[in-house]
């Protein structure tokens, strides 16, 4: 995604009913405005929103996700902005360009990252560049809740979805007066601009700008096949599958099939908490993205090729929920199953290994952090 593009521009309000209402900036998302309006009022935002609707717990739920009917009527109405500017600031168009299916799902929503709630606590799902916010006023923008942005399109680096100070999850929600503006941790008050970035691989950088335009409404190919915004965002989630199915069960036939496609085999990990894609780290993220983009540049028959020449099982490339593409089937139907049931072990008495226990004890952490 070019620097310069924008999902909306933003909007100043117009005969607003609070006394005062910061400006909807471009690209920012519905809740990190709704904070700025709660402390640009000198109150906190379970306040604000408890104020405007009554009875509903507004930051127990994912705030960005959407808006109701009569909810984004009365927020129009107390701060001045047109309802069709607030649907904008959501992420119910991305998801419906994302899916033939509009609505979220109760489960994991593809491509969108997860906020991990307990009540008003949060396990992650939103990220920032801390050059950005040295750069200008602290917010938070629609693009640090999707998944395949990992990386700062301005600054190339690696985007952070914790303090770096105490560890805690961006949740701008639980600050309080006298904090004026979204630049520091709820928990340390650590300056979020303070924390230092990383740089990483433009491979996962030219997904990122490939997603964006494709959902821009320029064309994206996978070999010679045209492929719209549900089948190419599905050819992306098989192939991050197909990455952590052999991060999981290395082999060297697996091995020499990555390296036919350009990825670093030796380099493929497992991520520590073994969490699904909208849960990870950016930079767990940025790294599977950057592998991702090799093999789609690899195409098809480079693919199918390998999978036939390294005698590679089905088990290796999952098929995700969902409706895959022709591309994708006519690669799967050519696989031939080579395990026969004698070779299937049963090891339910076996001790954990290791590993098994580091990511339980990961996860663990990631909780006590809300």
């Amino acid at each position: 995604m070019d620097a310069a593009y924008q999902w909306f521009a933003g909007a100043n309000p117009v005969n607003a009913t609070w006394p005062l209402v910061p400006t909807l900036l471009p690209d920012e998302i519905i809740s990190s405005w709704l904070v700025r309006c709660a402390l640009a009022q000198g109150c906190d935002p379970l306040t604000l929103t408890g104020s405007l609707w009554p009875g509903v717990r507004f930051w127990c739920a994912d705030p960005d996700k959407g808006l109701s009917k009569s909810q984004a009527t009365d927020l129009g109405v107390f701060a001045g902005m047109p309802v069709e500017v607030l649907n904008s600031s959501t992420l119910a168009s991305i998801r419906s360009a994302l899916s033939e299916q509009g609505d979220f799902p109760n489960a994991i929503t593809p491509w969108i990252l997860c906020l991990g709630l307990r009540n008003r606590r949060r396990s992650g799902g939103l990220q920032y560049c801390p050059q950005c916010f040295v750069e200008r006023q602290p917010y938070y923008e629609i693009q640090s809740r999707l998944a395949w942005h990992s990386i700062c399109p301005i600054h190339q680096l690696t985007l952070l979805d914790r303090c770096q100070c105490c560890g805690s999850p961006l949740c701008p929600h639980l600050l309080t007066p006298p904090e004026e503006d979204l630049g520091r941790c709820h928990r340390c008050r650590f300056e979020l601009k303070s924390a230092m970035g990383r740089t990483i691989s433009s491979d996962a950088m030219c997904l990122q700008h490939a997603a964006d335009r494709l959902l821009a409404g320029e064309t994206q190919f996978y070999g010679d096949e045209r492929l719209g915004v549900p089948d190419w965002f599905y050819l992306c989630r098989w192939m991050l599958g197909i990455l952590r199915s052999a991060a999981r069960a290395r082999s060297s036939s697996s091995k020499q099939f990555f390296q036919r496609l350009n990825v670093d085999f030796e380099a493929l990990t497992r991520p520590s908490t073994g969490l699904p894609f909208q849960y990870l780290t950016p930079m767990d993220r940025a790294h599977l993205l950057a592998d991702t983009w090799k093999m789609i540049q690899a195409g098809p028959e480079s693919l199918a090729q390998a999978c036939s020449e390294f005698s590679i099982a089905p088990s290796l490339m999952p098929l995700p929920a969902g409706n895959p593409p022709a591309c994708v089937m006519s690669i799967i139907l050519g696989l031939q199953g080579r395990r026969s049931k004698g070779d299937i072990h049963h090891h339910a008495d076996a001790p954990r290994s290791g590993k098994s226990v580091l990511m339980q004890w990961h996860r663990l952490l990631r909780k006590t952090k809300r």
